[in-house]
């Protein structure tokens, strides 16, 4: 009979015959289990022996506490490797990076990715599984600077990519907008090396060359390659959405046509993607007609497919329509999300529905989902063409010191307060802009300074600047009520310490050399007051 492991420890201790095997050994079984707590404790024990931890040691914990716990144990463990000189190895970069692939929190996601900045003595490029595994977890998080590092340390090893790796390596050099490295390796895989692609790789390099607008290459490509590589509905939704995305909205539906002639059935991700072409294209009635025809295929739409066609009914100004879609996906038990809300509360800005705006902004914290700064921006916006900027004012210092962090699916954009505190660029320009186009050149004025003071004390979480129209606007209405210098003058001097380009000149020289920008990546929002 097997004996339990805290009494085998113990007797093994007192026998004086334990070494680190025989601790690794039991924290393995108990990291296998799922009792990261027992296995920490018989690291302890280990410790308290006399015998130091490995990396070993650490590795299982890590794997154990990235699968059964949470990241904060994830945290725990590293710094204790940290403290007690246990250097990460590529074992540790491995779990690291599946902990951010998988992270929920971005900070969790950015703070795992971190580690290949701490991995000095690791050189991903010696093993090809750790280098899938470094570049699948950079692709998935849009890790561009990583994304680069990999890369560059490619060319110069001796790592000869497989199948699988050349389709991650076409995801990675598309995402970095370097379709020429995406052609020479196709050529070296094909060519050079007489390897054939997998479905998945050629998938990859469609995609490539779609997402560059290379949509007649990619179709080309895929007609030379089918005979031996059986095209799937996967290949033939890449080309439908990358027509859509240049607007050809019959070239989409030529794809459809190909697709059952090669005796492929449509699935949710054609259909959305060909609606998407459609909407794209202004032709919303065939938009609806695919929208229905989906359904009779017993494809059911999901939210991304509603989303897209109430983002075409708000932009053709029939928000009625726009509603009772949004109401039946609602009806069909389909989970409303801040994209679309943002949509339709966008579209009723935009075409003067002041009371339809009021009902979706109370609505939306009646289905349990939480506004993003997109949300603020269309918020500020819709005060100030009612002539309110004291409300304007008002819903943002609402959100001062209140979290908010939301994650907009359909786009997979990160939306969140800058430090979970304040607004972001959009919201600033806005309200600025209207402020300065309202006559109130002053209060333009201290929100331009804020703005500029919250940069500076986050230069962690910047990626946008005060866009050059919105300080024009202020400069100018500064310039008419006489504040040029009294205001002016001192704002031009922030705006310099927050690296952002003066209104009418280029950036300044005596800034520091990295740009300082201001609040989260997101759909510009652009005043119509």
């Amino acid at each position: 009979l097997r004996r339990p492991a805290a009494e085998l420890l113990k007797e093994i201790a007192q026998r004086g015959v334990a070494n680190r095997i025989t601790y690794n050994t039991l924290i393995k079984g108990h990291c296998a289990s799922g009792d990261v707590a027992t296995a920490r404790h018989v690291l302890r024990s280990m410790s308290e022996a006399g015998l130091a931890p490995d990396s070993a040691s650490y590795n299982c914990l890590l794997g154990a506490a990235a699968e059964h716990s949470s990241c904060d144990d994830v945290w725990q463990i590293l710094q204790e490797m940290d403290r007690v000189g246990v250097a990460v190895d590529g074992y540790t970069v491995s779990i690291m990076m599946k902990v951010a692939k998988r992270a929920r929190n971005p900070r969790d996601a950015s703070r795992a990715l971190a580690v290949l900045d701490q991995a000095t003595g690791v050189s991903v490029c010696d093993d090809e599984v750790l280098f899938n595994t470094v570049l699948d977890a950079c692709i998935t998080r849009k890790d561009i600077a990583r994304l680069e590092k990999v890369t560059r340390q490619l060319a110069i090893s001796k790592l000869s990519p497989t199948v699988h790796s050349y389709g991650l390596l076409f995801k990675a050099f598309g995402m970095l907008k370097q379709l020429g490295r995406c052609r020479d390796l196709w050529t070296e895989m094909t060519e050079r090396r007489a390897m054939l692609p997998s479905c998945i790789t050629l998938s990859c390099m469609l995609d490539a060359l779609s997402c560059a607008g290379c949509v007649e290459e990619a179709v080309s490509l895929l007609a030379a390659w089918k005979e031996r590589v059986p095209a799937n509905t996967v290949m033939y939704s890449t080309l439908i959405k990358g027509f859509a995305n240049v607007g050809d909205a019959d070239r989409a539906a030529d794809m459809c046509r190909d697709l059952r002639a090669d005796g492929l059935q449509m699935n949710l991700v054609a259909y959305t993607a060909l609606i998407d072409a459609h909407v794209r294209a202004g032709k919303l009635r065939q938009a609806r007609q695919l929208f229905q025809q989906m359904q009779d295929e017993s494809c059911e739409p999901n939210l991304i497919t509603y989303s897209t066609l109430v983002k075409g009914y708000c932009l053709e100004g029939d928000l009625d329509e726009a509603l009772r879609l949004f109401s039946s996906m609602m009806r069909r038990g389909v989970a409303a999300d801040t994209v679309i809300f943002n949509t339709l509360l966008d579209g009723c800005v935009k075409h003067s529905r002041f009371d339809l705006a009021d009902n979706i902004l109370e609505e939306m914290p009646r289905c349990g989902v939480k506004p993003s700064n997109f949300t603020l921006s269309i918020t500020v916006k819709l005060w100030g063409k009612r002539q309110r900027l004291d409300k304007a004012i008002e819903a943002v210092r609402a959100q001062r010191g209140v979290g908010s962090h939301c994650l907009d699916s359909q786009v997979g954009a990160i939306k969140s307060w800058p430090g979970c505190a304040d607004p972001d660029v959009a919201v600033y320009n806005a309200l600025i802009t209207g402020l300065a186009r309202c006559g109130d050149s002053r209060r333009a004025a201290d929100i331009a300074t804020e703005a500029c003071e919250a940069a500076i004390l986050r230069r962690a979480v910047s990626t946008k600047t005060l866009s050059s129209d919105c300080l024009r606007s202020l400069f100018a209405a500064l310039r008419q009520d006489g504040l040029e210098r009294d205001l002016g003058a001192p704002l031009e001097q922030k705006l310099r310490l927050a690296r952002m380009l003066l209104p009418g000149g280029p950036e300044p020289r005596d800034a520091a050399p990295a740009p300082l920008r201001l609040g989260s990546e997101q759909p510009r929002l652009e005043p119509e007051w």
